[in-house]
């Protein structure tokens, strides 16, 4: 049975309040430090570090984190215990857009998070992120 745990990604709107990052590297850095704090259990903690570099509204943003909160007890009991975060791979499309790709691990399954960044001056802000539990589609892209 297929399980689409939770999915939350392209809300579009305008990136006036949103922070930026300066380079590829310091990118990297903050989806690492997201997946520690998820691959210790602190999704909620994970979330609000990216918080600052989201172009989400804060009332959706807030309601996503609610909802996750609720999620994560049904995603232990069926996919058991957390064990970690492993990076997946980088990808950019031209100069303007990357994405990363990790995995939080757990006892029987994983689930995956995908951040997209977007820069349109040199700097680079948190487009869109998404999780779910689509292991098939790791093979694909």
């Amino acid at each position: 049975m297929k399980i689409i745990a939770v999915v939350m990604f392209f809300l579009m709107t305008t990136v006036a309040n949103a922070a930026t990052l300066e380079s590829k590297e310091a990118v990297k850095k903050l989806t690492d430090q997201v997946m520690a704090k998820v691959a210790s259990g602190d999704i909620e903690g994970g979330l609000i570090l990216m918080k600052p570099f989201t172009i989400i509204p804060e009332s959706e943003f807030n309601v996503m984190l609610e909802q996750t909160k609720l999620q994560l007890p049904l995603m232990q009991g069926r996919f058991g215990k957390i064990l970690g975060a492993e990076f997946i791979k980088e990808m950019t499309v031209g100069k303007s857009l990357l994405k990363i790709v990790q995995i939080q691990k757990f006892e029987k399954h994983i689930m995956r998070w995908s951040f997209i960044f977007y820069s349109p001056d040199g700097k680079w802000l948190l487009n869109s992120f998404n999780f779910d539990d689509n292991i098939r589609s790791m093979f694909e892209e």
